[in-house]
């Protein structure tokens, strides 16, 4: 389709009078039916990218999403425009709406099926997907494929092979927070390595970045009675983020008891009809703020949110930036403060200790399901948990990283036994060298939060070259420390130790790495063996002149 046909489509389907910066290559891209993974930051109206494309194309496109509540605030959007040959199917349906749901699918004459990962793990639906003309596989939130991305989901690490069973239709990977390494393992797993990314939007020049530390837990408190009150007071409607539900109730107990303003409260332990109502209240604007865990979110559709405050560090940058950027969705200047103390990486670090389980607790997992290798149908999940005792989601964690490793496979539905590998060579050893690998890569990526948060340069320029964007100008001019520079004269230039951002250099300790960031005389380089490393900029050299040497 030429450009100007595209653009009537857009206005016809949707009612938009234009593209948002990057859309209207992906949609081309796959139009022309090219593989395409597209890095769009939040806001950037990923969902139009594979939306307009579905309902020009002919067959069935399919869209992997991880989140249900996702998948139903699509679904009610195109409802809204009048499109409803578009069907979700995931783990809320009753055994009757999947049967109605599958005999749409049957049909043929559904523009979009939304489903979840695990759901594709199931041959007969795969089957019925393989039966009709599938023209697009989407993945979204495609980040969740790589065990090196923030938010890893297991059942992601199957796509791969679904793609190749529906004989390759086009692809087409989303994500708002990919770093160079998470892309390139995108890629590797969906199959698609030669596919070079399109990366818009990081940049959101109205967001301004700021970080206030607390010596003592009393002190955040303060900082936000000063957030609300006085000369420089937040405006608007926004979001807390906390890392706990405790400190959730805490803070909403706060604003509304002793500051007087109008909050509610939002987490994953919320009863449903809570959880839509404090939405709704968030919605219509008849509270100032949501104090929330990193639950609330994800497919909020409201442009004018006027401020993102983290009373706690986040575990991340992806974690930061993909929180942070639903403020200011409308282009107009929003506020993202960051409100940390050193002791805050400690939660942080808990919560690693529950995703990586000990190298111990896998050896145990592995050694049950080898007891009960000669079963023909395998020892089941419910089985492992009352011999193991573990937690649910611990045990999830190690069957997938067993399962990625090739020690085991599914037997039946929920069911696990030794891969035939294994079996033939029973003296395999559990390698968990990966395993150690990614927890370490996970703890410097925690190092980097905060180290975002203790920086005394430009928080934009942080941002983007994390992402892999370069950014040249010395003072951003809209977040906290280049105001403050601006405001003291002063001229903060960036040298950079003669290294560039994606430049390979060699460490005698940690080996070949790419640079993520440099700074004056310091440069950050993300090594494949160890995660994310600041160093000095003298530690480290060029690879092709380590290796002339």
């Amino acid at each position: 389709m030429m450009p100007a046909d595209l653009r009537a489509a857009l206005r016809e389907k949707f009612g938009f009078a234009g593209f948002y910066p990057g859309q209207e290559e992906v949609v081309s891209r796959v139009l022309r039916g090219q593989d395409t993974l597209a890095i769009l930051a939040t806001g950037a109206g990923k969902s139009l990218t594979y939306q307009l494309p579905a309902l020009l194309l002919e067959g069935t496109t399919v869209v992997v999403s991880p989140l249900i509540a996702l998948m139903k605030d699509q679904l009610d959007m195109l409802r809204e425009r009048g499109i409803t040959d578009v069907v979700a199917l995931n783990s809320t349906l009753s055994e009757d709406q999947e049967v109605r749901a599958r005999e749409r699918i049957r049909s043929g004459t559904l523009r979009i099926v939304y489903t979840t990962p695990e759901k594709l793990e199931d041959e007969s639906f795969l089957a019925l997907l393989r039966a009709i003309r599938v023209p697009l596989f989407v993945v979204d939130e495609a980040h969740c494929i790589s065990q090196w991305g923030h938010d890893f989901r297991p059942a992601y690490l199957a796509l791969g092979g679904v793609i190749a069973k529906l004989k390759h239709p086009t692809v087409l990977a989303l994500t708002a927070t990919a770093t160079p390494s998470v892309r390139e393992d995108i890629l590797h797993q969906l199959g698609i390595e030669q596919v070079k990314p399109i990366v818009r939007g990081f940049d959101r020049p109205n967001l301004i970045y700021e970080a206030r530390k607390a010596d003592k837990e009393a002190d955040k408190l303060k900082i936000v009675t000063s957030l609300f009150t006085g000369d420089e007071a937040l405006e608007g409607t926004g979001i807390i983020y906390t890392a706990t539900i405790k400190n959730a109730l805490e803070v909403q107990q706060y604003l509304m008891h002793e500051l007087g303003i109008p909050a509610a409260v939002y987490h994953s332990k919320l009863r449903k009809e809570d959880r839509t109502s404090v939405h709704n209240l968030f919605m219509d604007e008849a509270i100032r703020a949501v104090v929330a865990t990193n639950a609330f979110g994800l497919g909020i559709d409201k442009p004018n949110i006027r401020f993102v405050v983290h009373y706690d560090l986040p575990g991340s940058l992806e974690a930061y930036t993909q929180e942070a950027g639903r403020a200011g969705r409308d282009g107009l200047p929003s506020r993202c403060i960051l409100i940390y103390r050193m002791s805050d990486t400690r939660v942080q670090n808990y919560f690693l200790t529950g995703k990586y389980p000990d190298v111990e607790e896998v050896q145990r997992v592995f050694g049950t399901i080898e007891v009960f290798c000669d079963q023909a149908n395998g020892v089941s999940m419910v089985d492992l948990r009352k011999i193991l005792q573990l937690p649910l989601t611990k045990l999830k964690v190690i069957l997938a990283l067993l399962k990625k490793s090739g020690y085991i496979e599914h037997v039946g539905k929920s069911a696990y036994g030794l891969t035939e590998a294994v079996r033939k060579h029973r003296d395999l050893m559990l390698n968990l060298a990966n395993y150690e690998t990614k927890k370490s890569y996970d703890q410097s990526k925690l190092a980097m939060m905060l180290q975002y948060a203790e920086t005394a340069s430009c928080r934009r320029r942080f941002i983007l070259n994390y992402f892999g964007e370069d950014f040249d100008r010395i003072n951003c001019g809209a977040c906290g420390n280049c105001l403050r520079a601006v405001r003291k004269g002063q001229d903060e230039r960036a040298a950079t130790g003669g290294f560039k951002i994606a430049d390979v250099v060699w460490h005698p300790k940690f080996g070949s790495g790419t640079v993520e960031r440099a700074e004056r005389d310091l440069v950050t380089v993300l090594f494949p063996s160890v995660g994310y490393k600041t160093l000095l900029a003298s530690a480290v050299s060029h690879a092709e002149a380590a290796q002339i040497a």
